[in-house]
């Protein structure tokens, strides 16, 4: 669902755009409380692209409409050229800016830096990212591989659906073991697990108890909104207990709610899954991984040139929220316009590719 993308997106910006407005606005105000939620809820979107991630490329797997050639190239010829053309920006900006280039100074550190970022390895290793959000892309390309093995076994194998959630929990479980005692590995990474394990749940009640998954959006409803209200309210006080990390806490509320609504996404009234559904809500959906990419320029275009340009008018309440619009405008029309004229263009390429005669589709049974 598109739809589901484009709400994330919504959450991203939001949550990348607040930083810029931290010292201008007051923070006993609307606009500084507003400001708060919005940091207590930073992780929210970034958390949801790698659930939904995981929930729709391991379901395609398991569903095998493609070979794991053609899924792989097809992912790559997706994401890859785009993240070059911008890094290919980012790179020139660093050079043109030289105050805010994060390229190291030394000529072999410099070409390794921009190898690694190449290669998605900024968020897997302690490597800086070029891109300030690309170490999330890091960890999306890395499961792609995770996913398309599992489907393999379980489906080579004959793996039955309780023997798979349960080997996913584990391993889910085992992550957030790795992301604690590796430091830089952030918990909500945990989320890829889930998005697995959230998948092998709708498609199992999707065909043998769908009357019964109906019912429980009710609950499902209440669970999503204490879970929104318990999280902002958890990283606003942020109780340190000596226990169980904040981060972690954080990320076991964000899984359960998220997977709430996901689960409403589906089974829920008509009137909600239409507004999921809706043009625009689609249309941003499908710019989502454009926006992902571009949105740090309106960003950047905020905080190096409107904010100084506007001088202490940007400390007005009426200019934050006028801000607030703009930003969000001028985000969407930058990804929308890379969506159009790059990336659905280099996506229309590997359609045409992958539906020659040569290549046919294969389907394999799933285990119950």
């Amino acid at each position: 669902m598109d739809g589901l993308r484009g709400v994330a997106m919504l959450f991203v910006f939001m949550g990348h755009f607040a930083a810029v407005w931290h010292e201008l606005v007051h923070p006993q105000g609307a606009a500084g409380f507003f400001l708060r939620v919005v940091d207590a809820d930073a992780t929210f979107g970034s958390s949801f692209f790698m659930l939904l991630s995981a929930f729709f490329v391991y379901g395609s797997r398991m569903r095998a409409r493609k070979t794991f050639r053609e899924f792989l190239v097809g992912r790559l010829w997706r994401l890859y050229p785009l993240y070059v053309l911008i890094t290919g920006i980012y790179l020139t900006g660093c050079f043109l800016i030289p105050h805010m280039s994060k390229i190291p100074a030394d000529r072999h550190n410099a070409s390794l830096f921009v190898l690694e970022n190449l290669l998605f390895l900024p968020g897997l290793l302690p490597v800086q990212p070029l891109i300030d959000v690309a170490w999330t892309l890091s960890f999306v390309v890395y499961f792609y591989f995770v996913e398309a093995l599992l489907a393999w076994i379980f489906q080579f194998a004959g793996v039955s659906r309780g023997r798979r959630i349960a080997l996913l929990s584990a391993c889910c479980i085992l992550w957030i073991v790795l992301c604690a005692t590796r430091g830089w590995w952030e918990y909500r990474t945990g989320l890829f697990w889930v998005g697995m394990i959230v998948w092998e749940i709708v498609d199992e009640v999707s065909s043998k108890h769908a009357a019964w998954a109906v019912r429980i959006t009710r609950p499902a409803t209440v669970i999503v909104a204490l879970g929104v209200v318990g999280r902002t309210v958890l990283m606003l006080k942020s109780p340190n207990t000596g226990i169980i990390p904040l981060t972690l806490c954080r990320t076991i509320i964000t899984a359960i709610t998220l997977s709430a609504f996901l689960w409403i996404a589906y089974f829920g009234p008509v009137w909600w899954k239409g507004l999921l559904s809706s043009d625009h809500l689609r249309r941003l959906g499908a710019a989502s991984y454009s926006f992902y990419l571009t949105h740090g320029f309106a960003i950047k275009a905020f905080r190096f040139g409107v904010i100084p340009w506007l001088g202490s008018a940007a400390q007005l309440t009426v200019v934050f929220w006028i801000g607030q619009v703009v930003g969000l405008i001028a985000s969407v029309a930058i990804a929308v316009g890379v969506h159009k004229l790059v990336e659905q263009p280099l996506a229309n390429l590997a359609s045409a590719y992958f539906r020659s005669p040569k290549r046919g589709i294969q389907e394999r049974p799933i285990a119950a």
